[in-house]
């Protein structure tokens, strides 16, 4: 039998358990060599004809104890060795996880998702037979025969023998298939992941396909998937049936050789019927283990197969190293970090230093030495056609991938050189595709701030314009939105994420497309939503309509991962460039025009007045300046104080609260990545 080492590596912590569980099966073996070697002196009595009630009387009842035995012995070591396997299972998940977390977003969306669920989740579900079942049962299966044949050897060597080279023929012989049994479990795990991710697929674009009709097409594909994983899991239990059939030659094969021979010795005188008799019980007891673990065999071979998906996530390289998981080491910066900034509150200025980047170090850069500062306090508008890389300078600012030329600078200081949550807590995002798990309004809302009170969320949510709309949910803030938020609208969400993003209370702010995607009776209302949360904050506007950075106190024009221009919006307007151009394009669809900015950010207003609601403090919301006395720089919080650091952990907003996925370059649902065609 074969034994997978790195999963043997994972047991290493429980592995005294992992014994002692064999040696409760060794005592329930025990327990059943004694009751058959009972058995034999009770029938040898029998064909003796020396047999009475009173002399069997005993024998008979050590064999009803001894049978009690085994069963208590075994049901303990059903429960040892389940419970050793969830063991190993909630730590394996811990890894997962914060592996996982450290791979951040850019691994994941290389890879199908329904895969990487099939390896996190049922992948790791599968190793309960390894450590439950095959593992201690081959302890069992190898050292059983071992005691057996000593007890046989004191009885008839001989036969022993024979009983002892049939049970490693047993135990050997299924290493002869291995390499074959171990191509057809790959295969079928390939498999099962292919279907997996394909009925994902399926299920999450049920609508679309509906409405182009290609649901039975669609329903092809499932099926032929679901054939071949059919055909592999029939390929694996041909493996597996061929294993057992060579196992059963072998235990029916020594249980027959040794009858043979020693009903020979017994004929000849050379040995006793009762030793016979006794050798003979023994020998069942002796292949039993080696016929559970074949049945076991099956499970334990999926069960490794399954093992090569996780492991194949945990050996991926993480990009992406916190500084405060690593040894101390000087800043990269070489002591021009911003010292005051960090005992005191850190300046919120980002600067981009000739910074160049390719996704999967492709040959088309998708930023080509960027430099431009985003000051403190500063509107910062940032436009160029779809491609451009506007999406991407969002990623490296959050440090979901390292720039592979250049600097990223907070406050001074290199991102690199910063704990990613000192980091993140720096920044708040609302993009486009704002993203709400399944749960309540409230539970959403305090991703931007876990200790957040009800008063905080109602506050947060009248300055995102959100409340009225929530208070006409049937359970208001307790009611559950569903998985990707499919019982609101497009507009409802996006307040939502405003207001998340106000109980955040970050000092920089950016908004990645934060308007592409609603109507013009929505643009209004969370335009003034956008401006109460852009108050007194460092923000940067990443937009395709350039009427949401005309107001910008500056405006950079990307074009192929370069700065184009930069300026205010007359001083693009006119200069004729790209900026220009596509505000010219704009105005050609009708999606841009100067005049009609300013009026549709005035509809919010009378809106307001017809259905007042309770006044905003909008300076609760404000971030305070920072100090440079003791402590650390905090920001206020919307009525009272939110506590410890701890609530600023809702930070990027990406695969998890208001974030799509990134690959803006690469045709993922990100800004200029043409999901919403642009």
């Amino acid at each position: 039998m074969y034994l997978h080492p790195r999963l043997l590596s994972l047991a290493l912590d429980v592995r005294w358990r992992i014994i002692l569980s064999a040696l409760v099966g060794m005592l329930a073996a025990a327990a059943g060599v004694a009751r058959l070697a009972v058995a034999a002196l009770v029938i040898a009595e029998v064909v003796r004809g020396e047999a009475s009630f009173q002399s069997l009387g005993w024998p008979l009842a050590g064999m009803a104890g001894l049978i009690a035995a085994r069963a208590v012995l075994q049901y303990w070591q059903e429960v040892m060795s389940h419970h050793t396997a969830s063991i190993v299972k909630v730590k394996l998940r811990e890894r997962l996880y914060r592996h996982s977390l450290a791979l951040g977003p850019g691994h994941f969306d290389a890879s199908r998702t329904g895969d990487a669920l099939m390896s996190l989740a049922e992948g790791v579900e599968r190793l309960e037979a390894f450590f439950g079942r095959y593992l201690p049962q081959m302890i069992v299966a190898a050292a059983a025969p071992l005691v057996i044949f000593a007890v046989m050897a004191l009885i008839d060597l001989r036969t022993g023998l024979i009983f002892l080279v049939f049970a490693l023929f047993t135990l050997v012989i299924p290493n002869v298939f291995h390499r074959w049994t171990r191509e057809r479990s790959m295969a079928r795990r390939d498999a099962y992941g292919a279907l997996g991710a394909d009925f994902l697929d399926a299920v999450q674009g049920l609508a679309t396909l509906k409405a182009f009709g290609q649901s039975g097409a669609r329903g092809e594909l499932l099926a032929e998937r679901a054939r071949r994983l059919f055909r592999a899991t029939m390929g694996v239990l041909a493996a597996n049936a061929a294993t057992g059939a060579l196992t059963i030659l072998g235990i029916t094969g020594g249980a027959a050789v040794a009858l043979g021979w020693g009903a020979a010795r017994v004929a000849d005188g050379d040995l006793e019927l009762r030793a016979l008799l006794i050798v003979l019980m023994l020998g069942v007891e002796i292949f039993r283990p080696l016929r559970e673990l074949v049945q076991l065999y099956h499970d334990g071979m999926i069960a490794m197969s399954s093992a090569e998906g996780i492991f194949a996530i945990m050996d991926s390289p993480v990009a992406v190293a916190d500084p405060a998981l690593r040894p101390a080491q000087g800043d990269r910066d070489g002591g021009r970090g911003d010292r005051d900034a960090a005992d005191g509150g850190m300046r919120a200025e980002v600067v981009f230093e000739d910074v160049g980047y390719a996704y999967n170090r492709g040959r088309r850069p998708a930023l080509r030495g960027l430099s431009f500062t985003l000051r403190d306090g500063e509107t910062l508008g940032l436009v160029g056609p779809s491609g451009a890389g506007k999406s991407t300078v969002v990623w490296l600012m959050l440090r979901f991938f390292d720039p592979q030329e250049g600097a990223i600078r907070l406050g001074g200081r290199d991102l690199r050189d910063l704990p990613l949550e000192e980091l993140r807590r720096q920044i708040s995002v609302v993009t486009q595709d704002t993203y709400l798990f399944h749960g309540t309004v409230a539970e959403n809302l305090r991703f931007g701030n876990p200790g957040a009170s009800q008063d905080e969320l109602e506050a947060a949510a009248r300055a995102a314009n959100a409340h009225d709309f929530i208070g006409h949910l049937p359970d208001g803030y307790e009611t559950v939105v569903g998985e990707r938020a499919v019982r609101l609208s497009g507009g409802q969400k996006q307040r939502i994420a405003i207001a998340r993003a106000l109980l955040k209370d970050a000092p920089i702010l950016v908004l990645d497309e934060a308007l592409s995607s609603v109507d013009a009776e929505n643009e209004a209302v969370i335009q003034e939503a956008l401006e109460r949360l852009m108050a007194g904050r460092t923000t940067l506007i990443i937009a395709h309509r350039l009427s949401s950075v005309v107001n910008a106190d500056r405006i950079l024009a990307l074009d192929d991962g370069r700065l184009a221009e930069s300026g205010s919006h007359s001083e693009l307007a006119a200069a004729g460039g790209l900026y220009a151009t596509l505000m010219a394009q704009q105005q050609e669809r009708g999606d841009f025009d100067v005049l009609s900015v300013a009026e549709s950010r005035s509809v919010a207003e009378p809106r307001a007045a017809a259905h007042p609601a309770a006044p905003v403090d909008v300076g609760a919301f404000m971030p305070r300046t920072a100090h440079s006395g003791e402590g650390h720089h905090h920001h206020a919080a919307p009525q009272g104080n939110r506590g410890d650091g701890d609530h600023h952990r809702g930070h990027s907003d990406h695969h998890g609260q208001d974030g799509g996925h990134h690959g803006q370059d690469g045709g993922h649902h990100g800004q200029d990545g043409g999901h919403h065609g642009q």
